[in-house]
């Protein structure tokens, strides 16, 4: 198998990367390194099935030269990061990540080329109904935030260019996922919840360190590798189908400050400040996974105590911290 992943230097692509490799597929990653970095593909360079092209999918000549001769093209590369980084460039995400999947499904039209897409937990930002199903989207209102609408668009595209031009999809819904790989950024909130409190609790010059909202905000948080997992999965085998691919077990964001101060073994007991979270902040967000068990057997098989602790590890050398 011949595949293409765009973003593949990215946090979850780089995993898809060497799970497809693992797998003795083919695989090329079209990346233009503008958040992704090199040195997750560290261990996979030498291996004679990869080849890595650093390039804009934007680029026409770029998209056709990269899906040239390819089987499944997997779709990663979007404009993502934290609830801050969201609401700091709400029209450059919908613009980007609208403009990226159009190129990459018409590079798709002439050989009819399969697309995996990576849609987003965030398209069921306003869910009423827990957990939420892959059917529930029909009637689930559509997102608030620019990055939630431009990952629901995408899905319209793949279906639409399915019904015009016959190019097969396959749609990936990861929640909340985490694992090394992904480090903090610049401010707080550029990077998701997990890096960005492993960054506040390590730079804590007391006991108390801040987090938005009230703490009772629930995720369903999936270990990188389990994902990568799931979309190889969906890769290979489905056509022109949907799903929803985490865990349906709920952390609180205050329980999950907890268990990492306690991961770092910090000394004293962890006091949260809590500040006002945005009017847009999802309080609940939990996933009906139950279709990729009943078609694959799939389920996540790393829990959260020991993907934290494999982060925290990760994180803590990254940031050089003692």
């Amino acid at each position: 198998m011949k595949t293409l992943v765009t973003g593949g230097a990215g946090f979850i692509g780089h995993y898809l990367v060497k799970k497809l490799l693992e797998e003795g597929a083919e695989v090329r990653v079209l990346d233009d390194l503008s958040k992704g970095e090199l040195v997750n593909l560290e261990g996979v360079m030498s291996n004679p099935r990869f080849e890595f092209v650093k390039g804009n999918l934007l680029d026409e000549k770029v998209m056709k030269n990269a899906t040239k001769n390819v089987d499944i093209i997997f779709h990663l590369a979007a404009k993502i990061g934290g609830i801050v980084y969201f609401h700091k460039i709400p029209a450059t995400l919908l613009r980007d990540n609208d403009k990226m999947t159009f190129s990459v499904f018409e590079a798709a039209r002439e050989n009819k080329t399969k697309i995996v897409y990576l849609s987003s937990s965030m398209v069921f930002e306003r869910a009423k109904k827990f957990p939420s199903s892959e059917k529930y989207l029909e009637e689930c209102p559509p997102p608030i935030t620019s990055y939630g609408f431009s990952k629901l668009s995408g899905e319209y595209i793949a279906r639409a260019y399915n019904q015009e031009f016959g190019i097969p999809f396959a749609i990936v819904r990861p929640f909340n996922a985490y694992g090394p790989g992904e480090a903090p950024g610049d401010y707080v909130g550029y990077s998701h919840v997990i890096p960005d409190l492993v960054k506040k609790i390590s730079e804590s010059k007391n006991e108390k360190i801040e987090i938005l909202g009230n703490g009772s905000q629930t995720r369903c948080f999936t270990y990188a590798e389990d994902i990568a997992s799931g979309i190889s999965l969906v890769g290979k085998n489905a056509i022109n189908e949907d799903f929803n691919i985490g865990t349906s077990e709920e952390t609180r964001m205050d329980d999950l400050a907890h268990i990492i101060w306690r991961i770092m073994k910090k000394p004293g007991e962890l006091r949260l400040d809590y500040r006002e979270s945005y009017a847009d902040d999802v309080l609940r967000r939990v996933p009906d996974c139950s279709k990729m068990k009943r078609v694959f057997g799939w389920k996540p098989r790393v829990s959260l105590e020991e993907g934290l602790t494999k982060t925290v590890s990760w994180l803590t050398k990254k940031m050089k911290i003692k």
